[in-house]
């Protein structure tokens, strides 16, 4: 079933307003983003399909969260692509409503990240937006709508 979701900088900017925390569960999508080296085909959109998406590892999450932090509300959002790409698939990400630097937030990045803050594993990546760089990236999307 379709469901209208917004982008991760446009659900921080429009409505939690708050830096926020977010994973995704796309090991092509976190390799773009943290700038590691892989086998790519000859698809322009490669690291932007569903395929690539780590379901199993998405529902352990859930149920993670579910199980231990049940008062934390998760949030569906698409993620942060450039400008240019004006349809991709739904990557799984999700938003955390938790405060950055709470005792809940510490305890989610322990359970998902080393102690220097890289990832576990590829296929849980936290990441941290603010609200100025969400307002950025929404603002960068309307002027090049506009062109």
């Amino acid at each position: 079933m379709a469901r209208l979701l917004k982008t991760i900088e446009e659900y921080i900017a429009q409505e939690r307003k708050k830096e926020t925390l977010f994973v995704n569960f796309s090991h092509t999508y976190n390799k773009t983003r943290l700038d590691i080296p892989y086998e790519k085909d000859d698809d322009p959109f490669f690291w932007l399909k569903k395929e690539n998406v780590n379901w199993e590892k998405r529902e352990a999450f859930q149920a993670y969260m579910a199980k231990n932090y049940p008062n934390i509300n998760l949030t569906d959002v698409f993620d942060v692509v450039p400008p240019e790409y004006e349809v991709w698939s739904f990557l799984g990400t999700i938003a955390l409503d938790v405060e950055v630097g709470s005792s809940e937030y510490i305890e989610i990045c322990k359970a998902y990240e080393n102690p220097d803050g890289s990832p576990k594993s590829l296929d849980a990546v936290m990441y941290i937006m603010t609200p100025e760089e969400a307002e950025t990236l929404v603002k960068r999307k309307l002027i090049d709508e506009d062109k």
